[in-house]
This record gives C-alpha cells, sequence and structure tokens, in this order.
C-alpha cells in the first residue's frame, strides 16, 4: 500500500514539475536566471540566453516581447525604461507589418 502511495505522489510531482516547466521562461542573463510566467503552456523559449544578444534582437521575439522579457531587460541594466519602450513598439509596427 505504502509503495503503490509514494508511486502516486512521485508521479504528481514530476507532472506538477512539467506543468511549471511549460508554464514558464527561464532567461539566463550574466550568470544569472530569471523566471517569466508565459501566457500559455508550450515548450516555446522555454530556455532563453540573452548573453551576447542585442536588445533589438530579442524584443523582436513576439512571445518573449508579448510575456513582458522587457522588463526584465530593464531590471537587469541592459537598458533603459525609455528606449525599452521604444524598441517594443518599433519590434510591434514591424511584427504587424
Amino acid at each position: 500500500m505504502w509503495k503503490q502511495i509514494k508511486k502516486y505522489i512521485t508521479i504528481g510531482l514530476v507532472i506538477a514539475g512539467l506543468y511549471y516547466i511549460l508554464g514558464h521562461h527561464f532567461i539566463y542573463y550574466d550568470g544569472s536566471i530569471s523566471v517569466l510566467p508565459k501566457q500559455k503552456l508550450t515548450l516555446n523559449y522555454t530556455f532563453y540566453s540573452m548573453n551576447n544578444r542585442r536588445p533589438e534582437n530579442i524584443l523582436k521575439v513576439d512571445v518573449l516581447r508579448w510575456d513582458g522579457i522587457g522588463d526584465i531587460m530593464v531590471q537587469k541594466g541592459m537598458i533603459t525604461q525609455e528606449r525599452m519602450q521604444k524598441l517594443e513598439e518599433k519590434a510591434e509596427m514591424d511584427s504587424n507589418n
């Protein structure tokens, strides 16, 4: 009986872990990891490194921009709030065309 309960608990923990991974972006930058919630469960851009990438190119990725990666870029000191807003507006206009 106890063996069966441990099995169900293990399966439950694995499912919860997978659900957490599917629901978040793990953003790596300069030796640290930031966690960013996703709008929907997917494996797209689950693990993303901002090292050696220009802010303009990062914000061109619609999914990351919509989920708020610009705020992480501001927190990490990559760009200012004003520049982030300008780049987001430009990227949004480019994606609509």
